[in-house]
């Protein structure tokens, strides 16, 4: 007598959902942010237990495999059965074909089947929350860890000795620390799940540039060359004093000879002492490569209590100059005072062209107005990039047309680009 098919259709769909279960936990758990599990670990039995799992990837990771596979093999003999005495005993056809035939029938139905309910669909739930379905499943979890342990450690003994050869020793399992990334991506899922209550843009703005300090470098942020407002140490008080007043800087860089032998810089606080010569009122700087990251920057400035740096390039010669304010600005944004009177120049003339300041940067004009200029790691700036195009000394007029757009100089000083007109074409 023939087994009753709704036992093997009971049968396969626990191991379905078996393999579900262990196919989307091992989702889970390699893609749960380890610093959200961390946090976790400090609410609740559930995040501690959760946070324990961590502590023994490899056993983890090889239950599920353990667990995934048993239930694999389970509603494949099942299913198998099962489409062999159902589906051929109603056909005279089928019944008749070649057992290879069969086999491939059997295999084809269980393996959409399979991949659909078993991987793909649990894969794709669980991954959107992983922190949080391992905290809601971590009993069960826990249990399948106790019970397949044993298979588990045989299954990671015999990789060890299989792979040592090529390992040369154990396997290393999965860190269970966390780096920047974890924290980079727990920040970004903070700022999506924040309620307008908290108002916390700024804080996560500020952590996610710290964490990106060190990708930004000293030539990334300077002051260029061509821009340093800088004078000879034979400059008398009372000149400098006229040049703080037109300017409205803050500090003024002074040089010996030329300006590639910059030796310090005033800060216009000084002046008030009344100084007889300038000597009296010069600070020291120090110099650093083009190069230098900038958390690094930010280290030296902490550690030499200077506020200016001088930027060498790779000849030795004077690059431009780096404040302390500069790297701030790169965690806090934007800071403005009573010295910051740039203003680029910013406008649109009718639907397709605009009026731009030169010093506009090239990623941010694209993201901005939608140019979609090219971008190269030669270059940062509109300038610099109709330098790079151009290849000569720019001059009023000068035009270069680009695939969806040409810019024309508008407006030229000494060497330097000031204004430019982008006009943006219209590609059919």
């Amino acid at each position: 007598m023939d087994p009753d098919p709704s036992i093997s259709i009971l049968i396969i769909l626990a191991s379905l959902v078996a393999s579900a279960f262990f196919s989307g936990m091992e989702m889970a758990f390699v893609s749960a942010n380890r610093l959200q599990v961390e946090l976790d670990s400090k609410h609740g039995w559930r995040g501690k237990l959760v946070a324990e799992f961590f502590t023994r990837p490899q056993l983890f990771i090889a239950v599920m495999l353990v667990g995934n596979n048993l239930a694999l093999v389970i509603c494949g003999m099942e299913s198998g059965a099962l489409i062999s005495r159902e589906l051929f005993s109603a056909s005279d056809w089928l019944a008749a074909s070649s057992p290879l035939f069969a086999l491939s029938i059997q295999t084809i139905i269980t393996t959409l089947v399979v991949i659909v309910t078993a991987e793909f669909i649990p894969k794709s739930i669980f991954h959107r929350d992983p922190a949080l379905w391992l905290k809601i499943l971590s009993v069960p979890l826990f249990m399948f860890l106790i019970v397949f342990a044993i298979p588990a450690w045989g299954v990671i003994g015999l990789s060890n000795i299989f792979l040592f050869p090529f390992t040369k020793g154990r396997l290393e399992g999965v860190s269970n620390g966390f780096g920047s990334t974890d924290l980079d991506h727990f920040l970004e899922s903070a700022s999506g799940k924040m309620v307008p209550e908290q108002n916390l843009e700024h804080e996560l703005f500020m952590l996610q540039n710290a964490l990106k300090l060190n990708q930004v470098q000293a030539r990334d942020c300077l002051v260029p060359r061509n821009e340093v407002v800088a004078v000879s140490n034979e400059t008398s008080i009372v000149d400098i004093r006229k040049l703080f007043t037109s300017t409205q800087l803050s500090k003024i860089v002074i040089y010996e000879d030329d300006i590639d032998n910059i030796i310090g810089y005033i800060h216009v606080k000084d002046l008030f002492s009344l100084p007889s010569s300038l000597s009296e009122v010069i600070l020291p700087t120090f110099f650093i490569p083009e190069p230098m990251a900038g958390d690094v920057v930010l280290k030296q400035f902490m550690r030499r209590r200077r506020h200016l740096a001088v930027v060498l390039d790779e000849f030795g010669g004077t690059s431009g100059i780096l404040t302390m304010e500069d790297i701030v600005e790169e965690l806090l944004g934007e800071i403005e005072d009573e010295h910051d009177v740039e203003i680029l120049t910013e406008q649109q003339l009718n639907e397709n062209t605009w009026l731009l300041s030169a010093r506009h940067d090239v990623q941010d004009l694209n993201e901005k107005l939608g140019l979609k200029l090219p971008e190269e790691d030669a270059y940062e700036t509109l300038g610099g990039l109709i330098l790079h195009v151009i290849a000569s000394i720019p001059k009023v007029g000068d035009k270069v047309e680009l695939l969806n757009c040409h810019i024309t100089i508008k407006e030229v000083e000494a060497t330097r680009i000031n204004l430019v007109e982008v006009r943006l074409l219209r590609v059919d």
